[in-house]
C-alpha cells in the first residue's frame, strides 16, 4: 500500500512540474539556463568559494514558481543562489 501511495505521490509531483513548465512557456517567459554566459558565471562562482555548506529547506510550490519565474531559472538550485547573492550584494550595498 505503501509503494503505491509514494507512487501516485511521484506522478503527482511530476504532473505539477509539467503544468508550471507550460504555463512558463506560455506566459513567454525565457530561461537562461541555455545561455552559455550564466553557466560560465555560475562555474566562476563555484570555483571562488572556497567552503561550501549543503542547506535543505522546504517551501511552498507557489514561491518556488514565483522565484523561478523572477530569476529567471529553469532550476530551483541555481534560482535561490542567484537570489541569495542577490540579496547579499544588496545587503552589502546598503551598509556602505
Amino acid at each position: 500500500m505503501k509503494l503505491i501511495t509514494a507512487i501516485k505521490m511521484i506522478e503527482e509531483r511530476e504532473k505539477r512540474k509539467r503544468k508550471t513548465e507550460k504555463e512558463m512557456r506560455r506566459n513567454g517567459i525565457f530561461l537562461k539556463n541555455s545561455n552559455k554566459e550564466n553557466s560560465s558565471n555560475l562555474k566562476e562562482e563555484q570555483k571562488e568559494q572556497k567552503n561550501l555548506v549543503h542547506v535543505q529547506s522546504i517551501f511552498p510550490q507557489d514561491d518556488i514558481v514565483a522565484l523561478k519565474m523572477k530569476t529567471r531559472e529553469a532550476h530551483v538550485r541555481e534560482a535561490i543562489s542567484k537570489a541569495v547573492y542577490f540579496y547579499l550584494k544588496s545587503a552589502k550595498e546598503d551598509s556602505s
